[in-house]
């Protein structure tokens, strides 16, 4: 099964901190840290060696500006 195989590859890469599927065009969204371009090259390309994944958009972080996971009670 393709989700599964999908699954499976993001949990067993490091470089995946987040891994979101979400409602909307596209199906999911993942945050990956790496360090340079080249690096994430990499990690793309064996990512796409393991599962047929049809369209990709890559969003690069210039800046982080704020990084929080606690929420105001």
């Amino acid at each position: 099964d393709w989700q599964d195989s999908f699954l499976n590859a993001l949990l067993s890469r490091e470089e995946v901190l987040e891994a979101h599927r979400i409602a909307g065009d596209i199906d999911y969204i993942l945050k990956v840290r790496v360090r340079n371009a080249k690096a994430y090259d990499e990690f793309y390309q064996a990512l796409i060696s393991e599962v047929k994944i049809f369209n990709v958009t890559a969003l690069l972080s210039m800046e982080e500006i704020k990084s929080t996971q606690r929420l105001s009670v």
